[in-house]
Formats: structure tokens, C-alpha cells, sequence
């Protein structure tokens, strides 16, 4: 079989075009929703994007056929999309760090995240993780503000480090309210009042249920000269008694009956000695007498310095302890290990007396583990309870004008292909599917192997798309050697390009084709937009869903060329031949309301590709027939013209709209729903469209204004189409 090398250059075009712009293009409205844009965003931008489009084709197209400088153009816009795709790889993820709340559960500690509702949690990974005997590692962060939250970490976790200051002794001022001897042959003296470095706070105090008492000697000066015998020269200890503070004497047995309390005599100077080794008792103090504003009970390190605001420590999870209550995850913090190495095991009262001590200990702690189910699902939470914020961040501007610049550089790229192609092949415009067709094929291959390598280099749903960036930068830049070796003859130079196209433009067949254009661009830019989003959620009905979902869409893309396109491309010319350009526009129509019906009703991910053979007729043979019936219906020396402006209808209308429409449908009804009405439209446009061929069928086709610009091909083309508008129609 004889090779016609001057198509070479063409086709390997083709194939590194596509193979360049198949690891990424699929997945950047993924990639937007990874950033943090919401469907409607990505609506938006994929709306505005096909705009640009729109003004570039036509824009560009005319400057070539003007000055004949396809080549060039098509070379530099090669390069822009090479530098704009680049780009996007740097811009900054705004990812913010996740958060989590340290609880307090029949005695230990335990993270909590808690969702809006109970149906947002993700059932399975719980029960996964539940399912796991093992520990995952988290790096946390805690922020510890308050002396409430010390007390826990010094009593009950027991690090030392992260104490008060070695305190020996507490100075104030002890109002006292009564007197009183017990069976224990002891004196107490109540003390309803005090007054710390000039604060006046009521020394209440916790004893029992795991709270131990001060127990600290004091030396009391009293003004009351009765009290004052009482105490002598003997240290009174500060105690606990009914939830208040009391002193206690146990070798004075001076009779109390006839002493009478009077609150303006009955103040006592105290000076009360604090253990240095147990740094929790003045923590027990302050907490007590609420004196958290005076300097004493601020919490310090043991050299004097305020305690940080943090605690850094690496936690270890039991993740069989992971269970659900209400709207929220808790897992068990199991111990931790804190950066000199040292080990403790994060205990904290129990849980009847912590629900009375709400205040105690609920610090929010930044946390990033190494097991991906446990990142997710706080990851989930935390979108769950945020608050919505404007989406249109630095991060937003960045994206979308980058976005912006490698649409053009691909619209500009893609209709300088065609027109090049046809330009190569001359009188044989029924061998383009069979050149397009390797587009498909580098298209298919590289969609497929990057879907497997972003799932093998990922951890659970956070996904890492460098490798599609690498394969793109590799791929383009191999186009763009390629590319140099075309060789472009000159086409016929028309005199007045906006006039000959303005003539092609009056017919009622030219409208007629230009509104389904339109119309198969809307089902399109639902497909390009928002087809792996629904992907994506029908995987997430599945336990693992995450885990394969990206292997799942290179499969998407494999079978919609493989299986699709490129057989239909391969004998796109024959069947044009057979049904006629204008049946094979109906039957695109109905293949497309067929296709978002069946994607409508998907419950397993995995059923979408039976679905993805309908890419034959729904691109395979549309993209053909849209292009051939350009090319050969326009004006000699418009041809880059007109297939830019068909492209740009297709995009700049179609597509826009279908993405438009698409995401606000989405944001409302979820995938499923939006699928069904696009089947629904879909149908009925396929019905429009057959009524209105058959009302022109006796039309005439062509006008003096139109005849004049068409040319025709060895092969008759040209003829098959103006022919077929009156024969099947």
C-alpha cells in the first residue's frame, strides 16, 4: 500500500495534538473543582471561554487568508497553548489546612468533625476505616489560648514542659464567712470572697470525680482578733469543702461557739505555699477562683516565658475506634508523641464530669494525616459547615485568564488544522475523517494512560495532576517540531472575504445548518464540562469509588475514540455518501438525547461505557460532517474563514450555552436530572430539525448571491451535498 507522504506531517499533527491536549483537557474542569470552584463557576467559565473562541476562529481566520500566513499562526498559537497550559500547573491551590476538634470520651481524647447533617457523612469510608487494624500518623497543631486548655495537657496528658511557672507561692486578701468544726477534730474557715493583685473573684473549687485537692499550708494574718488566736503561729491548709474554699486547723482546739464572723474585721492576709512539682494545683486555683486575668495565673513555661498558643505533637489514631454519633465523626486519639520524642497517652476526665465542664478542653487543631479516608473525611466536613465565600479570589483571575488564552491558542490551532487539512488534500475532502482519525487515537491513548498514572501518583480523592502537565509539555512541543515540516500552498485569494462569506450567509440551508450547529454544541458542552463531574458522583455511591475514578475516565476517553470515533471517522466519507450530510445532522441529534438518557439513569460508574460508544455518531460523525460541509461550501479563498466561523458557532454559541445552562443546572438537580432534560432537548431538536428539512425540501437551495461563491471537487463533493438537500430530505 502506497503512503502519500504529504500527508504525514498532517497526521502526526493530528496525533500530538491530541495526545498533548488528552492528559489535560478532559480533566481541568475536575482540576477547577479540586481548586475549589463550584459547578456553577466552572459553568460560568466554560461560558465565556467558547466567546473568546468565537472572536479568535473568524478573527484569525481572516488575517490568514488575507495575508496567507496559516502556517505561522497556527505554529504561534501552538506555543501559546504550551505556555498558557503551563501556567496553570503553577498557579497557587488555595488549600486551606484542615481543622478538626479534640472532644473528650469515656476518658480519652478523641477528634471530632462534624457535618451540617448526618446524610453528607460518608458512610463507607467510616465503615472502612472502621474496618482497619491499624494507627494512621496525623502532623497536629493545636490552639491552647487559655489556661482551661493547659490544665488538661499538664493534669491529664502529663507533659511537664508545658506547665505553669515554677510558682512556690500565692499572695491575696481572704474574706472570711464562717467557722466551723467537723468530727475530724478540725477547724475550717470559710472563705466566701478574695481579692487577688486588686481583683475581687469567689474562690469556689472541684473535689472528687477525679479532681484532686490543693492541700497547700497557708499563713494566715487576721484583722479579727478572735480569728486571730484561732490561727497563731499554725499554717492553715487550704481545702475543699461544699464546692468552696475553707482552711484548715487540726491542732488548735479553741472552742468556736462564741465566734461571730464580721465581714469588715474578718479578713485575713494569706500567703499560701504552692508545690513547684505539681503546677496543676495553682492551674486549679485560678481555674476555680475564675482569676484568669491576674499575672499569676497566666500560664509560663518553667524558665519564666508565656506558654505558646500552640502545642505541636504528632497523633496516632485508632481507626477502628471511627464511628459516627448525630452529625458528626469521632475517632480516638490513641497517644502522641511530642517533637523531643517523648510519648503520652491523651487522657481527660471522664465524660459525665466533662459534659458539666464544656469549657474545659475543646481546643481546634490543624491536622494533615497519612491516611487519605481520614483526610477526606474532614475534608468533607469542613465544606460541609464553611460558610459560601465569593469564589472570585486572585486564584480565580489567575485561572481563568490563563484558561482564556489556552482556549483561543487551541480554537485558533484546531481551525488552522482543518483548513490546512483541506488545503493538503485538495479535490479529495472525503479522506479527512481518515486524517482526523489519528487525532482520536492520540487522543484515546493518552486519555486512557493519564487517567491510570493521576490514580497510581494519588493518595484518595486529592488528586496529583503533574503527570498530565509532564505529558502535555512533551507531546505539544513535539506538535509544534511537526508542524514546521507542513507544507501550506496558497489558496485562491478572494478580494472581498467579508463579502463572499456574507453571501454564503443568506441562505435558509446555511441558517438552517448554523442553528444545529448551535444545538449539537449545547449537548457537547455539557459532555466536555461536566460529564466526569457526574462521573465522579455516581462513583461516590461506591465505598471506593475515589480510588478508581480516574483510571475510570482514561477508560471514558479510550472507549469514545477507540470504540467511537475513530471507526466512524474511518468511514465517515462512505456513510456521508450513503445517508446524506442532512440525515446524518438528525440522527447526531437522536443519538444525543439517547446518550443523556442512559447517563441519567446511572447508578454504577462503571455502565458508562457501553455509553461511550455513541461518541461514534455524536462526535465521530458529526465533527466530519460539520467540517466537510464548511469546506465545501465556502467561497474560494475564505476557507480558513469559514471553518472558523462554523467552529466559532460551535463553540462560541453552542458549547457556551450547553456549559452555561449546564452548570446552573447542576448546581439546582445534580447530574443525573441535568442529564435527563438535555435527552429531553436533545429529542425534541432532533424532531425540529427533521420537520424543518422536510419544509425545505422544496425550496430552492441555492440563490444568484450563493451560487456564485460554491466550488466544486473532482469528486463530486460538492455535488453530493447540494444534491442530497433535495433527494433525502
Amino acid at each position: 500500500m502506497k503512503v502519500d507522504k504529504k500527508l504525514l506531517p498532517i497526521k502526526g499533527h493530528f496525533f500530538l495534538f491530541n495526545a498533548g491536549t488528552a492528559p489535560l483537557v478532559p480533566y481541568l474542569s475536575t482540576y477547577a473543582r479540586q481548586l475549589g470552584f463550584s459547578s456553577a463557576t466552572v459553568g460560568l467559565i466554560y461560558t465565556i471561554l467558547p466567546i473568546f473562541g468565537l472572536i479568535a476562529k473568524p478573527l484569525f481566520g481572516v488575517i490568514a487568508d488575507r495575508f496567507r500566513v496559516q502556517k505561522p499562526i497556527f505554529i504561534l498559537f501552538q506555543i501559546i497553548t504550551i505556555v498558557s497550559f503551563a501556567g496553570i500547573y503553577f498557579i497557587p491551590q488555595n488549600v486551606s489546612k484542615l481543622t478538626v476538634e479534640l472532644d473528650c470520651g469515656d476518658g480519652a481524647t478523641v477528634l471530632k468533625s462534624c457535618y451540617k447533617s448526618i446524610e453528607e457523612i460518608d458512610q463507607c469510608k467510616v465503615r472502612s476505616l472502621g474496618n482497619q487494624q491499624e494507627t494512621a500518623e496525623c502532623k497536629m497543631t493545636c490552639d491552647l489560648t487559655s489556661p482551661k486548655m493547659w490544665q488538661t495537657v499538664c493534669e491529664h496528658w502529663k507533659i511537664p514542659q508545658y506547665c505553669y511557672s515554677h510558682t512556690d507561692r500565692i499572695d491575696y486578701t481572704s474574706y472570711i464567712s464562717n467557722v466551723t468544726s467537723r468530727d475530724d477534730k478540725c477547724t475550717y474557715i470559710e472563705s466566701n470572697n478574695v481579692t487577688l493583685e486588686g481583683y475581687n473573684f469567689k474562690p469556689s473549687c472541684r473535689i472528687g470525680n477525679g479532681f484532686v485537692d490543693v492541700n497547700e499550708p497557708c499563713r494566715l494574718k487576721c484583722k479579727n482578733e478572735k480569728l486571730a488566736n484561732l490561727v497563731g503561729q499554725n499554717q492553715a491548709y487550704m481545702t475543699c469543702v461544699n464546692d468552696s474554699l475553707n482552711y484548715r486547723l487540726c491542732n488548735n482546739a479553741s472552742s468556736v461557739d462564741s465566734f461571730v464572723t464580721d465581714k469588715q474585721l474578718n479578713t485575713c492576709e494569706a500567703s499560701c505555699e504552692l508545690d513547684e512539682t505539681a503546677p496543676w494545683k495553682l492551674m486549679e486555683i485560678c481555674l476555680g477562683w475564675g482569676a484568669d486575668v491576674t499575672e499569676i495565673c497566666k500560664p509560663k513555661t518553667p524558665e519564666g516565658e508565656h506558654l505558646p498558643s500552640t502545642l505541636s505533637f504528632t497523633g496516632h489514631l485508632r481507626l477502628t475506634t471511627t464511628v459516627t454519633e448525630h452529625a458528626c465523626v469521632f475517632i480516638r486519639l490513641n497517644y502522641i508523641v511530642m517533637p523531643d520524642g517523648s510519648v503520652h497517652y491523651p487522657n481527660c476526665v471522664s465524660k459525665a464530669q466533662y459534659e458539666m465542664e464544656m469549657s474545659l478542653f475543646h481546643p481546634s487543631c490543624e491536622i494533615d494525616c497519612d491516611n487519605a479516608q481520614v483526610n477526606d473525611l474532614l475534608q468533607a466536613a469542613k465544606e460541609s459547615v464553611s460558610e459560601e465565600s465569593s469564589q472570585y479570589t486572585g486564584q480565580f483571575w489567575i485561572f481563568f485568564a490563563l484558561m482564556i488564552i489556552s482556549w483561543v491558542g487551541q480554537a485558533v490551532v484546531v481551525t488552522f488544522a482543518d483548513a490546512i487539512c483541506f488545503n493538503i488534500l485538495g479535490t479529495e475532502v472525503s479522506l479527512y475523517g481518515k486524517q482526523r482519525l489519528w487525532g482520536s487515537v492520540g487522543f484515546g491513548m493518552f486519555s486512557l494512560i493519564t487517567g491510570s498514572l493521576i490514580d497510581l501518583f494519588s493518595n484518595g480523592a486529592y488528586k496529583n495532576y503533574t503527570v498530565a502537565f509532564v505529558l502535555m509539555f512533551v507531546f505539544l512541543c513535539g506538535d509544534v517540531i511537526v508542524s514546521c515540516y507542513m507544507k501550506v500552498e496558497s489558496t485562491k485569494f478572494s478580494m472581498n472575504i467579508l463579502a463572499d462569506v456574507g453571501s454564503l450567509l443568506t441562505s435558509v440551508h446555511t441558517c438552517a445548518f448554523m442553528l444545529w450547529t448551535i444545538a449539537v454544541g449545547l449537548c457537547t458542552g455539557l459532555i466536555w464540562q461536566f460529564l466526569f463531574w457526574h462521573i465522579e458522583d455516581v462513583a461516590k455511591l461506591t465505598c471506593d469509588g475515589a480510588d478508581y475514578v480516574k483510571t475510570l475516565q482514561g477508560l471514558v476517553s479510550a472507549i469514545q475514540t477507540f470504540c467511537g470515533e475513530i471507526p466512524f471517522m474511518f468511514v465517515s466519507g462512505y456513510i456521508l455518501k450513503k445517508l446524506g450530510h442532512i440525515n446524518m445532522m438528525t440522527l447526531v441529534l437522536f443519538a444525543f438525547g439517547v446518550r443523556f438518557i442512559l447517563y441519567s439513569f446511572l447508578t454504577n460508574a462503571w455502565w458508562v461505557l457501553p455509553i461511550e460508544m455513541l461518541q461514534g455518531i455524536t462526535f465521530g460523525m458529526f465533527y466530519p460532517t460539520m467540517t466537510s460541509y464548511a469546506n465545501v461550501v465556502s467561497p474560494p479563498g475564505t476557507e480558513t474563514t469559514v471553518q472558523g466561523l462554523v467552529g466559532a458557532i460551535f463553540e462560541g454559541v453552542g458549547t457556551s450555552l450547553g456549559s452555561f445552562i449546564g452548570g446552573q443546572l447542576y448546581e439546582t438537580y445534580r447530574g443525573w436530572n441535568t442529564f435527563r432534560f438535555f435527552g429531553f432537548g436533545a429529542f425534541a431538536a432532533c424532531v425540529i430539525h427533521a420537520i424543518a428539512q422536510h419544509l425545505l425540501k422544496d425550496k430552492p437551495y441555492l440563490n444568484p448571491g450563493y451560487s456564485s461563491v460554491i466550488h466544486y471537487g473532482n469528486d463530486n463533493d460538492a455535488v453530493n451535498i447540494l444534491d442530497e438537500m433535495v433527494v433525502n430530505s
